[in-house]
């Protein structure tokens, strides 16, 4: 691959213009997959959508495989790097038209990560530390043992709650 070499004001004034050729990218790919989705769901059929996704960039195909996938009816071949018709599955094009592929894959992060919790993440550290061949099995037992002095227990209910005080009222 070649190119020109800019410095100075040919490259303060290039990268001025690449921020609006990325969103304007990105714009275009959210019209692109959504357009595509509504083939299928209008004609049943995800040939647009493989095209699609096999001349996009490769950073992009997977936010638009998973964009695709949970928001239309098809599935993803990976052999055969090409999306199907799925007749079972159900769409969401208002949420399809809503969120581009890329916040769509910026948003399921946020959620994978929100939904372990600080202790599951420090059980599967010392989990991990223990089961490899160099691991610290020492840092392993102080994890474990942090866990297990500082797991909350479950408080138990007082007997007078306020449902039975309301019952003998």
């Amino acid at each position: 691959m070649s190119f020109k070499i800019l410095s100075g004001r040919s490259l303060s004034k290039a990268i001025s213009g690449y921020g609006k050729t990325a969103s304007t990218f990105s714009q275009r790919t959210h019209q692109l997959a959504y357009c595509a989705l509504l083939h299928v769901e209008d004609h049943n059929c995800a040939s647009h959508l493989t095209k699609l996704y096999q001349t996009s960039p490769t950073n992009y195909r997977g936010q638009i495989r998973e964009y695709a996938c949970a928001l239309g009816k098809v599935t993803f071949d990976g052999d055969k790097q090409e999306f199907a018709y799925s007749k079972g599955k159900n769409s969401d094009l208002e949420t399809a038209l809503r969120v581009s592929p890329a916040e769509f894959q910026r948003e399921k992060k946020k959620g994978a990560g929100a939904s372990k919790s600080f202790a599951d993440r420090l059980a599967a550290l010392a989990d991990k530390e223990l089961k490899e061949d160099g691991g610290d099995h020492e840092l392993a037992k102080k994890l474990a043992n942090f866990l297990q002095a500082n797991l909350q227990q479950p408080t138990p209910t007082p007997a007078n709650d306020q449902k039975q005080l309301e019952l003998s009222a």
